[in-house]
């Protein structure tokens, strides 16, 4: 995975924001996941943009975080979500 992947949400996957946090449920396996602030602003501008250089610019702007840092990070919890089912490759 790189930051030229484009992802998004599947269909199966409900999510739902609870004061400033994300959580998201895979209804055809069941996995549970959390998201804090971050996270949720990580989510926020995937759905938005899709790209994740597009997210990894915003966050940038956002964030007081080195490039390289910031980019190790987004692709982790990408691969990570991309794992558990909530995340695919957009097409």
């Amino acid at each position: 995975m790189t930051l030229h992947d484009t992802l998004r949400i599947p269909d199966q996957v409900a999510t739902r924001q609870l004061g400033g946090e994300t959580v998201l449920l895979n209804l055809e396996t069941g996995t549970y996941f959390g998201l804090d602030a971050v996270g949720s602003r990580f989510l926020e501008l995937l759905e938005k943009n899709g790209e994740l250089a597009a997210v990894h610019r915003a966050m940038l702007e956002e964030f007081d975080v080195a490039p390289e840092v910031l980019e190790a990070d987004l692709l982790r919890l990408s691969k990570e979500m991309c794992a558990k089912g909530l995340l695919v490759a957009r097409s």
